[in-house]
C-alpha cells in the first residue's frame, strides 16, 4: 500500500530538477553544487490561494534561490516552499 503525502497549509512540495553536473557524471561536493531554482510541483497545500499553483501539480515551476527546506521521505528528496516563493508555473 503506497502512502500519499498530503501537503498542508500554504506549503508546496517541489522535486528539484537534476543539475547538469548530476547528469553528466561529474562528482562535486554537495557544498560546491549550485542548486537549481526550478523543479516539478509534487503537492500543494490546502491554503494556497493562487489558482496557477493549485492546478500546477506535475507542472514545472521556477522559484527563488536559497529558500525552502529539503525533506527526504522514502528515498525521494522534496523541497518544501511557501507558495509565495514560487515565481512562475510553466
Amino acid at each position: 500500500m503506497a502512502l500519499e503525502i498530503k501537503v498542508t497549509n500554504n506549503n508546496v512540495f517541489i522535486i528539484r530538477d537534476k543539475t547538469e553536473s548530476e547528469t553528466a557524471g561529474l562528482i562535486l561536493p554537495s557544498a560546491a553544487r549550485e542548486k537549481p531554482s526550478e523543479g516539478t510541483i509534487f503537492g500543494v497545500g490546502n491554503l494556497v490561494k493562487d489558482p496557477d499553483i493549485k492546478r500546477g501539480k506535475g507542472h514545472k515551476c521556477l522559484f527563488h534561490k536559497g529558500v525552502g527546506q529539503e525533506l527526504e521521505y522514502q528515498g525521494t528528496t522534496y523541497l518544501n516552499l511557501d507558495a509565495g516563493h514560487i515565481i512562475a508555473v510553466i
